[in-house]
């Protein structure tokens, strides 16, 4: 299948898709809701969800099930796009996927150093459970860093993992190695990236470039106001995806003495805007902010690549945003916390 075939097709399946996902008037309808029954019950009876959720219906709703069964329509997404892909893109897209098995791989590292249960596991390691190349029994067996370096043995993530091994034990600090994962992850999808060329690589440039210099900007935030760091290795730490910002803006960031003052260094208006709320908001949910910036950015690219890859990745991001608001939603509602406060915390605009 050329690649004049293969966009169309999986990119008609995807309007599709976009045509059902929630609106604001959903996400009005589940926020003032009493429980986590009440959400489910309205995403099973008034959206898309409603097939993906029937496993549930019936049973009594434990929250993590529900989170967990929500983020499977992502693995359901991953397989149809796979599907109609081939050769450079299909590479891209299983490395674009990556960035979930990251997110458990995370999750693992964090869980070695409490006490958890196998169901736990089971129920949150849903990316490395599914599309990854290890059996769930392995994965929640694990107890130790040790445990982790044998079960990622023969992965592309070992050699991360067993280069912070003895840190990790000396001062169980997660940080270093989080960031290299990152930092592998955005490495090699540039790398697949390039070897696409032409409209495809702009589009991934624009979105990932994007996504890759506000996670570098967050990054040294969060480095100076919380850790100890000297420039040298915050710079060793960084994604070496740029894309509006130069790395010489970057490592005049990393030197600064106060964290408020990298906004000098940030050229970029439209980045600037982000920073500025999020350092004037709740510092502690920066992410929000970048990926509402990346979320607006989606959806303008996801009307205008029908032919090219633009599309399939804006509907990810676009999709993604959405779990992590109604997840979002969900803990809120289970917390009591007021309306107005679970808005703070979403992604979406305009609720």
């Amino acid at each position: 299948m050329g690649l004049a075939v293969q966009y169309p097709v999986i990119n008609a399946k995807i309007r599709a898709l976009i045509s059902k996902m929630l609106d604001n008037e959903d996400y009005r309808n589940i926020i003032k809701l009493s429980s986590v029954q009440d959400i489910f019950n309205y995403l099973y009876n008034n959206t898309y969800y409603h097939d993906k959720l029937a496993e549930l219906f019936g049973v009594e709703i434990h929250r993590r099930r529900f989170e967990s069964t929500l983020k499977k329509t992502f693995i359901d997404d991953y397989h149809v796009i796979m599907r109609f892909l081939k050769s450079g893109s299909r590479d891209f897209f299983k490395q674009f996927f990556a960035k979930f098995e990251i997110e458990d791989i995370k999750m693992l590292l964090r869980t070695i150093l409490i006490e958890h249960d196998e169901e736990y596991l089971k129920e949150g390691l849903i990316y490395l459970g599914n599309i990854g190349e290890i059996d769930i029994k392995s994965l929640t067996a694990i107890k130790s860093y040790q445990d982790l370096l044998t079960v990622f043995e023969d992965t592309i993530y070992y050699n991360v993992l067993n280069r912070f091994a003895d840190r990790y034990e000396r001062d169980r600090n997660l940080f270093p190695v989080e960031m290299s994962l990152d930092f592998q992850y955005f490495s090699r999808l540039e790398e697949l990236g390039k070897k696409l060329g032409g409209s495809d690589y702009r589009y991934i440039e624009d979105l990932m470039g994007t996504e890759a210099d506000l996670l570098n900007i967050q990054w040294i935030y969060r480095i100076k106001k919380y850790y100890n760091l000297s420039s040298g290795e915050i710079l060793n730490y960084l994604i070496p995806f740029h894309y509006k910002i130069s790395r010489d803006n970057f490592k005049k960031m990393s030197q600064v003495v106060k964290a408020t003052d990298m906004e000098k260094y940030i050229r970029y208006n439209k980045y600037q805007e982000v920073f500025k709320k999020a350092i004037s908001g709740n510092s502690d949910i920066f992410g929000k902010y970048y990926l509402a910036f990346l979320l607006k950015k989606s959806i303008k690219v996801k009307s205008t690549s029908f032919f090219n890859i633009g599309n399939i990745i804006a509907y990810l991001i676009i999709k993604e945003c959405e779990i992590r608001d109604i997840i979002t939603i969900v803990e809120g509602v289970r917390y009591s916390l007021p309306t107005d406060k679970i808005k703070e915390y979403l992604i979406r605009d305009g609720v």
